[in-house]
């Protein structure tokens, strides 16, 4: 995850306009979910519900930390989940669940300084494990 370059750089292209923590939790709100970001030290852990109070449905989760390293801090996302509640969803978010997780795990990352982000492991089924780990 690079941080965008400054303006007033001479290499600076178009400015990066990225969107904020408040732009992608609006988003998520205006396709019927809510989206939490928790905190504890350097872990972090993001959920997405859908109904209000005992009705609340989780449909996923993300979960990771931002480590201290000596070219930056990095942002590792260590596990995304979605439940199966996901699958009696009539109305699916446009860009889907994973999209809304991602993007607040990575701004979450961004805003703390993170200068990389490392997505550790990739276990869908077995059919989508072998594709995502065998890219050579």
């Amino acid at each position: 995850m690079a941080a965008p370059t400054s303006p007033a750089s001479p290499a600076a292209g178009p400015k990066v306009l990225l969107p904020t923590m408040a732009d992608i939790m609006a988003a998520s709100r205006a396709q019927g979910l809510h989206v939490r970001l928790r905190t504890v030290g350097p872990l972090f852990r993001v959920t997405a519900t859908r109904g209000e109070g005992e009705d609340a449905v989780e449909l996923g989760r993300a979960e990771g930390g931002v480590r201290p390293w000596s070219g930056g801090a990095v942002l590792h996302l260590d596990s995304m989940r979605m439940t199966r509640a996901t699958l009696s969803v009539s109305d699916r978010p446009l860009f889907g669940l994973g999209m809304f997780l991602g993007a607040v795990a990575v701004r979450h990352g961004f805003d703390a300084g993170c200068k990389r982000a490392e997505l550790l492991a990739i276990n869908d089924t077995p059919l989508y494990h072998d594709k995502h780990t065998n890219l050579d």
